[in-house]
């Protein structure tokens, strides 16, 4: 996704589908494999994209960083930003299996939508860095970026008129921890 925090708009509708899930690992399991763009600003690669980009390497290292980054830094980073109780946050943040499971089902998510629609899918990585491309949608990675996008800011915004029609208490709240 040519913008990382749409893929929150899968951790949403999953959240609120499978409840047992920690809210918080799923979102933060749905951003995490991005991660990686940020590592290859210091290493060559010329597509940009490497392990946590792959099924792999977001089933294993996505998600131990997932769980750790969940666990020990959302709760400050939520409760500072959007001033929320930081032990509210902290208790759906707390290792589980609801947990875990979050993590590496935001994870996968990520790179299952990502093979839709980008130009480069190294999805079967470290098994091979062949693109996988069978997933593109239309054949175009171009247009299926331009429709993925646009349905997901679209799905964007429908989810924050929605929470914001439930009303302004507790906004923040259930879009980032309930």
């Amino acid at each position: 996704m040519p913008f990382t925090p749409l893929h929150y708009v899968v951790a949403y509708f999953i959240g609120k589908w499978k409840r047992s899930l920690s809210f918080p690992g799923l979102i933060v399991g749905s951003v995490l494999p991005d991660l990686d763009k940020l590592i290859y600003l210091f290493v060559s690669n010329p597509q940009g994209r490497g392990i946590l980009q792959s099924l792999f390497g977001v089933a294993t290292i996505g998600t131990a960083l997932s769980v750790l980054f969940t666990i020990y830094f959302y709760p400050r980073m939520i409760s500072s930003i959007f001033k929320i109780d930081k032990k509210i946050i902290e208790e759906r943040c707390r290792f589980s299996k609801g947990l875990v499971s979050a993590c590496f089902v935001g994870n996968i998510l990520h790179v299952l939508v990502d093979s839709l629609h980008h130009e480069y899918n190294p999805t079967l990585y470290p098994f091979t860095s062949d693109s996988f491309d069978a997933l593109v949608l239309f054949g175009n990675w171009q247009l299926a970026t331009m429709m993925v996008a646009s349905a997901f800011l679209l799905l964007l915004i429908i989810i924050f008129v929605w929470e914001a029609w439930k009303g302004t208490e507790g906004f923040w709240k259930r879009i980032f921890v309930s």
